[in-house]
């Protein structure tokens, strides 16, 4: 399927080299005078720079100080509310009831499916409120509140109130430097961070050199959650309003076929590579009271970002692979998933958890039992300008080397980490190789790095592009996944068309009409890679406007594709819904956008 929607699927390095010299915009280069103007926003302040005789050495390795980096913050005394508890304790609910009250605010989510559900949120009670991810920009008139995905916190504007929401994740090793940012350096006049108790001692570490008045507030579960001492056993134990999690698309499947072949239950799907919209629409269903889909298999996918009626989760595994081993599941990951059993509002009583095997009890059960690991340090990566300065006192010009050597010598406090930058590394050492300049290089890593680097590349990018971009809010992230053979092609071939003649149509690549409903769960994952080729464009068509025309068929292809996918997720053949109900409303659908 995927050959009929992509035309030309090859690659080559001459290709590649002609790619990256003819997308090389100037609206995205950062003038070296004008970066040392505004260096002094960090902190760090520079006078005459130059490598003459007689000019003061600024070391551009210290970075021990990056509360001095968000001066706008700096200037106001903010008062810090840490709202903690376990999941589904209202933590979160009492942030966002002052968040709609003040005159204006910003929530920072580590998911676009959060900052969606925010936005909606404020939007039907009449608090008009802008959504903006990496991939959208969604703006209402009169908003002076924003739902944004954390990478995109604005440091530069002053609110009466912000959230930072799953604070936790300061901790994580590849997007912790993103929560770091927005901790340190979103100017509110209150600050709302929600998560684990794991983090508030850190957090107050941090924040003891910034003013801050910090207080705690403590929150219990509004129901119960009782682990159960007997496992799952048969698959005819299963009842209505179930999870059953695995950690695997194709471990997912098998269970949604055992569960559907014993007639009894209809099961919706969520794991981390649907499309959103996807994801969300599934949820709505096993959600609906009135819907066949009384059964959820899914992945971790659900410990953040759904709202989810669920009665019981059941781990099929308390095992999982981690990209580098399969390890048992760690605490914080364990009480993240079964606490989503429960939901205060739902028709369950109470939350319940178990396993599917007796041997994973004991896991389960004290893992539930422990505290969460306390946090010890917060994940930190520098501003572009950093990099840019230091590059100007070496004589090795590649991006890698520079990076490398930053890295090696950079000093940080005992505080923080430096955020894995492996990856990224990687992907310099192959850019050096053309004849590009260093922003140009931090550039182009993000479309030729995996969706993790993308992700901690942007603040450098950010930071890089914030005065260029800040008025029109586009985002550089870009939602391709480098490891991915059809999404790679995809961006490669628009990137061709680009450097050939400034101007991609979507027809020259993709042809529309050709979509299907999926009949194999390979072509089912090549559907969702033809998604995120159709998000691509999308994306492009956002920030080049004239050059990427095709936006309104690209986001209803894209739309089609979701729809496609949830009915592939409907038809698997292992149990039909006996209502026509689900099917009709999907060709309907369908119709709209052909």
């Amino acid at each position: 399927m995927a050959s009929l929607l992509l035309r030309q699927r090859r690659v080559s390095a001459l290709g590649v080299s002609r790619i990256l010299q003819a997308v090389n915009g100037d609206s995205f280069r950062l003038q070296p005078e004008s970066n040392c103007r505004t260096f002094a926003s960090f902190g760090v302040i520079i006078r005459n720079y130059s490598s003459g005789k007689g000019t003061a050495k600024v070391d551009f390795t210290d970075l021990t100080r990056p509360h001095t980096w968000y001066p706008n913050a700096r200037k106001k005394q903010r008062k810090v509310f840490l709202h903690v508890g376990p999941t589904n304790s209202g933590k979160t609910y009492h942030a966002l009831k002052r968040l709609e009250s003040s005159s204006s605010g910003v929530y920072c989510g580590p998911l676009r499916l959060l900052a969606w559900e925010v936005a909606e949120r404020l939007n039907k009670v009449r608090v008009p409120c802008d959504l903006i991810t990496g991939q959208e920009k969604d703006e209402v008139d009169g908003a002076k509140h924003k739902a944004v995905t954390v990478e995109m916190a604005d440091v530069t504007s002053d609110y009466e109130c912000a959230i930072i929401d799953e604070i936790q994740m300061l901790g994580c090793k590849t997007r912790g430097f993103s929560f770091t940012r927005a901790l340190l350096g979103i100017a509110a006049e209150e600050l709302h961070l929600c998560g684990d108790a794991a983090a508030v001692p850190l957090i107050q570490e941090l924040l003891k050199v910034t003013g801050d008045d910090v207080q705690v507030r403590s929150y219990e579960r509004l129901l119960p959650l009782v682990p159960l001492e007997v496992p799952l056993g048969s698959f005819s134990n299963i009842r209505t309003g179930d999870c059953i999690v695995s950690f695997s698309r194709k471990g997912i499947y098998k269970l949604k076929k055992k569960i559907e072949t014993g007639g009894k239950h209809l099961c919706s799907v969520v794991y981390g590579s649907l499309p959103p919209e996807t994801r969300t629409r599934q949820a709505t269903m096993f959600n609906d009271a009135s819907s066949e889909f009384d059964v959820l298999v899914a992945s971790d996918a659900i410990g953040m970002g759904l709202n989810l009626n669920i009665s019981r989760i059941i781990f099929s595994t308390m095992k999982k692979f981690d990209g580098l081993e399969r390890r048992d599941l760690t605490v914080p990951e364990v009480k993240q998933i079964a606490g989503r059993a429960g939901r205060y509002g739902s028709k369950y009583p109470m939350g319940e958890v178990t396993c599917l095997d007796a041997e994973d009890l004991p896991l389960l059960h004290s893992s539930l039992k422990s505290a969460s690991p306390t946090l010890q340090q917060a994940g930190l990566f520098p501003s572009f300008d950093f990099i840019y300065m230091y590059s100007r006192l070496q004589q090795k010009r590649g991006l890698y080397q520079i990076l490398e050597d930053f890295l090696e010598n950079a000093k940080l406090s005992e505080n923080y980490f430096f955020a894995n930058c492996e990856e990224m590394l990687k992907v310099a050492a192959v850019i050096d190789e053309l004849p590009l300049s260093l922003q140009d290089k931090y550039l182009f890593c993000i479309s030729f790095t995996n969706a993790v680097s993308s992700l901690l590349i942007i603040i450098i990018i950010y930071e890089l592009a914030w005065n260029q971009l800040a008025n029109t809010g586009k985002s550089l992230y870009s939602p391709v996944d480098m490891n991915d053979e059809i999404s790679s092609q995809g961006l490669t071939q628009f990137a061709e068309n680009y450097a050939k003649k400034g101007l991609v149509c979507l027809k020259e690549i993709f042809s529309p009409g050709s979509l299907q409903v999926p009949k194999t769960h390979f072509a089912l994952k090549e559907l969702e890679s033809i998604h995120k080729v159709l998000e691509l464009y999308v994306w492009l068509s956002f920030r080049l406007d004239e050059s990427f025309p095709d936006h309104e068929l690209a986001s209803s292809q894209k739309a089609i594709c979701s729809m496609l996918i949830e009915e592939y997720l409907e038809r698997l053949g292992f149990r039909n819904p006996t209502s026509r109900k689900l099917n009709s409303l999907m060709a309907k659908k369908r119709r709209q956008y052909l």
